[in-house]
């Protein structure tokens, strides 16, 4: 039983440390949209929304990210012989202006 705990924790540290990365879409549309309404209200934002509803949103976006998005884009989109063989990147909005940049 003791090997089988070690295994597990064994596997699920590797699963969490290693891998492909990839967009993170998910979680960097999500820190864009905080950006954006920090710039408009900083004390509304920074001390109200970011400890409750921010963390529940970026660990919720990093998780879809984790297990479906980067998948999907490494698997299917970029990796060849299926992909393009070239990485997909991420556009940041401009915060001031809403506009990508």
């Amino acid at each position: 039983m003791r090997k089988l705990a070690l295994v597990v924790v064994a596997a699920v540290f590797l699963g969490a440390t290693v891998g492909c990365g990839g967009p993170f879409t998910v979680s960097r549309s999500v820190n864009d949209w905080y950006n954006q309404k920090y710039g408009e209200t900083p004390w509304l934002y920074g001390n109200m929304v970011s400890s409750a509803v921010y963390g529940l949103a970026m660990g919720l976006s990093w998780t879809a990210d984790m297990l479906v998005v980067n998948t999907y884009h490494f698997w299917v989109k970029d990796a060849q012989p299926i992909g393009d063989g070239k990485g997909t990147t991420f556009e940041h909005k401009n915060p001031t202006s809403g506009k990508k940049r």
